[in-house]
């Protein structure tokens, strides 16, 4: 008893001295000055002050936009050095690397040009630098463009973009691509963070609320070291809103609606800057009911719901930064099983209220819970840290994500339902020196995941096991450096991977029955679903690369680049009928690692009025992994087993030409072209071409806008036309219908906003968007549109062998977008 309370009393003081050591340190932290950067903004020729210009620090999120002074103030900013990027319509993107180590003053000059991009800031490579810059093909999505764009998931917000493309399985489900790879070769994160919410799967999207992203990057191909395996295609970062000026609440609100499927979209934004501690709120809802074509009408089972908060809170202090974000996202989204009667009609899976048919009020219904449907779920916290260290800067982040997935045939109970937790983890240091024109990042990163399957429903449900419960621990280190010399910009990097995956057997007895049950290993009368396992992958990846800013505008690129990817656990382990995809997949755990080679050459121009690039790669994978179809089926659904080629080739060519004349400022012409070829060694005709590779395509699109006049109540208005040309894929992967040729196709789309002004003071009201995608309202399937191989009779599965005889894409569809901003600013702040 004595000893009971001594220890009681010793934990109380060391209580108590812990209380006072954190008290301390948030006192500290929180007091802690910083810095403040402030200067002009003026038009080069005429020396005229420009206002609302952009003046942003990427890696801290921190902006101001320019008064009618073309005065910037942007306060508290942390010690160190950073790139900072100032952009404004009409002019030329300026990004100039600085060193904040007081209170700042820095005043820019802008020279006129309507085509801003190519100095972007790029911070998804590892090292911080301009799109002009890297040596890999690079593509921005601006934050102009997503306002202004059409998209029902986050993916299409990129999916247009050269050299990327989509997977689709209705319109609510998608998963991109990147020349010609997708799945778990394309790393998708959000502020950095990695999304691991199963993205080995083709039934599920990628779970991030659209209305959460500010803007994006794309990095096309392997040399984004700093992200190891999972990026061997490349990277795609969607980016959240900048945190405001100091001072501040800013605040809006958006809606949204679609024609087609009813999609309604809210949401809310709130954001906050108060001398250094940052904090940002986002809510969303998106609901959506069947989407309809002319060829196959409303499509049965293609609604979906989906709800979203997200908050942001940090400080930025003379140290560096903190900052934390919680995210919650819930998702029911059905499947598009394309079961329907002799004659053509979708039918019910399961006879609903008497009824066998599907009602008008059936595919008009939010419900998203008659069809065959998923649950899904993605829990998200993510703390990054930066602190400065006199010549550089030291990152730490720690994550952690939980991802749930309930697949549910009918009723209410999931039959295939797994967790999936995740904590990534990233420590790297950065250093800069202007002077020098020299950029280093070292550091390491990796994660951690632990997988498993929930109990046996209760019958009469019988559990789906897909993949065994499993545990996946990922660590890579890695080196990234940049050199420029005057015209001359040098980049590379060496990484090492290590990837250990442990899995769990599983037995079950009465398996397929509403009996079935999970029971030890060697139960006389058992079978085997997963047999216990230990793999470990290792190897390295590496990038060279080097641009060259020639005169007159022109630059060259040239980077040579070898990647690595560990088998995924689905490659590995798959055993039973993915509900989703409508078939039965098996595992190989025999795979071995994939390596890659890959050359990419760029070849662009970036002048006053034109704006080109071409690119071109080459990429040569060892033991390229993909799902082989089987001669055989397994209760009426196909077998796909995941099997290794010995090597695989992929080469192709993309690139942009945009016109946008200097002394036409109320033209712009933007052009997007994609061409990828694949080719399978010493196979067949019917097994020489990889599978799933989008058809070649052209986006182009013409912009008209208004002049802005002074005193109009109309702002920033414009209209666009555009196309989006498919051409027809034949060079595919044949053998047993495991892909169709697919048919060429051109779809028109047209769209206009504005932005609703006070004539007197300037102050925005709101912002109106309307666009039409497929003007003409054709029917068309596209290439990677894999709910066309969904076919079944009476609820019988059949092999789909012509294009038509599955399910379509979109027909036309209207969509209408309000932002409504209001906001507060703190009188003698900023």
């Amino acid at each position: 008893m004595t000893d009971t309370i001594s220890a009681c009393m010793h934990f109380t003081l060391m209580s108590d001295q812990m209380k006072r050591i954190v008290y301390l340190l948030v006192l500290y932290l929180s007091h802690a000055s910083a810095q403040s950067l402030s200067g002009h903004l003026l038009d080069s020729a005429t020396r005229k002050p420009i206002a609302n210009a952009s003046v942003y620090i990427p890696q801290l999120k921190l902006g101001a936009v320019t008064d009618k002074d073309g005065y910037y103030k942007i306060s508290p900013v942390p010690r160190g050095t950073y790139d900072i990027e100032v952009q404004s319509f009409g002019f030329a993107t300026l990004v100039k690397q600085i060193v904040i180590s007081g209170h700042t003053e820095l005043d820019f000059e802008a020279t006129i040009s309507y085509n801003s991009l190519k100095q972007v800031v790029i911070i998804s490579l590892g090292i911080i630098t301009s799109a002009q810059r890297c040596p890999i093909p690079v593509s921005i999505i601006t934050h102009d463009m997503i306002l202004e764009g059409y998209q029902n998931t986050v993916i299409d917000y990129v999916a247009t973009q050269p050299g990327v493309s989509e997977t689709t399985e209705g319109v609510g489900t998608t998963k991109p691509q990147i020349n010609g790879l997708g799945f778990d070769r394309v790393l998708t994160l959000t502020d950095g963070l990695p999304q691991e919410d199963f993205q080995w799967g083709d039934d599920h999207g990628i779970l991030i609320d659209p209305y959460a992203i500010y803007d994006a990057e794309v990095i096309r191909g392997p040399a984004s070291l700093q992200y190891g395996a999972s990026a061997e295609a490349g990277v795609i970062n969607f980016k959240t809103a900048p945190f405001t000026p100091n001072g501040t609440i800013q605040s809006s609100w958006l809606s949204e609606y679609h024609a087609n499927n009813g999609y309604i979209g809210n949401s809310l934004h709130i954001g906050g800057n108060e001398n250094g501690f940052v904090y940002d709120l986002k809510a969303s809802e998106e609901i959506a009911h069947a989407y309809w074509n002319p060829k196959d009408g409303y499509v049965w089972g293609s609604a979906w719901n989906q709800y979203n908060g997200r908050l942001n809170l940090g400080v930025n202090k003379s140290w560096g930064y903190s900052r934390l974000t919680l995210s919650g996202l819930y998702k029911r989204i059905q499947v598009p099983d394309g079961n329907r009667d002799s004659s053509g009609r979708f039918i019910f899976d399961f006879p609903q209220e008497g009824k066998i048919y599907p009602s008008l009020g059936n595919f008009l219904s939010y419900d998203a819970t008659i069809a065959s449907d998923k649950i899904l779920e993605e829990y998200q916290a993510w703390w990054q840290n930066g602190f400065n260290l006199g010549a550089g800067t030291l990152g730490t982040d720690i994550g952690f994500t939980r991802s749930v997935h309930h697949d549910i045939d009918t009723g209410t109970v999931g039959q295939g339902n797994m967790i999936v937790n995740d904590i990534p983890y990233n420590m790297k240091f950065q250093l800069s020196d202007a002077t020098k024109g020299f950029k280093l990042t070292t550091g390491i990163n990796g994660i951690y995941e632990f997988e498993y399957n929930l109990p046996e429903p209760p019958a009469p449900y019988v559990a789906d096991f897909e993949i065994p419960n499993y545990h996946n621990f990922e660590i890579g280190g890695y080196l990234i450096a940049e050199k420029t010399i005057n015209a001359l910009t040098l980049s590379g990097g060496l990484r090492y991977d290590i990837t250990h995956f442990t899995g769990e057997g599983m037995s079950l007895a009465n398996a397929g029955t509403p009996q079935q049950e999970i029971v030890p290993e060697g139960r006389p009368g058992s079978i085997v679903q997963f047999t216990g396992f230990d793999n470990v992958y290792s190897g390295w990846s590496g990038s060279f690369g080097a641009t060259y800013q020639l005169p007159h505008n022109h630059y060259v690129k040239l980077n040579i680049s070898k990647s690595f990817r560990a088998p995924a656990i689905n490659e590995l382990t798959s055993n039973g009928l993915n509900i989703g995809s409508n078939a039965i997949q098996l595992g190989n755990i025999g795979l071995k690692s994939e390596e890659g080679y890959q050359i990419d050459l760029a070849d662009g121009y970036n002048g006053r009025d034109i704006s080109l690039e071409a690119d071109g790669f080459y990429n040569h994978i060892s033991n390229f992994i993909f799902a082989d179809r089987r001669d055989s089926f397994s209760q009426g659904y196909s077998i796909y087993q995941f099997v290794s080629s010995n090597k695989a080739i992929l080469t192709g060519v993309s690139g942009y030409f945009n016109i946008h004349p200097a002394s036409w400022k109320w033209f712009e012409m933007d052009n997007g072209f994609t061409y990828i070829y694949t080719y399978l060694p010493n196979s067949t005709d019917s097994t020489n071409h990889l599978p799933w590779i989008p058809a070649p395509h052209l986006h182009s699109e013409f912009t008209f806008r208004l002049v802005d006049r002074q005193g109009s109540s109309l702002q920033g208005t414009y209209f666009k036309i555009g196309l989006a040309k498919y051409w027809e894929q034949k060079n595919i992967y044949s053998a047993l219908y495991t892909e169709l040729p697919s048919a060429a196709y051109t779809l028109f789309n047209a769209s206009l906003g504005t932005n609703f002004v006070n004539p007197r003071s300037g102050h925005l009201f709101c912002s109106f968007y309307v666009n039409c995608t497929n003007l003409s309202n054709i029917s068309y399937a596209d290439h990677l549109n894999l709910a066309q191989y969904f076919r079944a009779i009476n609820g019988n599965i059949v092999t789909v062998t012509n294009q038509r005889q599955g399910v379509f894409n979109m027909g036309r569809d209207i969509s209408f977008k309000l932002v409504i901003p209001f906001g507060i600013r703190h009188a003698g702040k900023g």
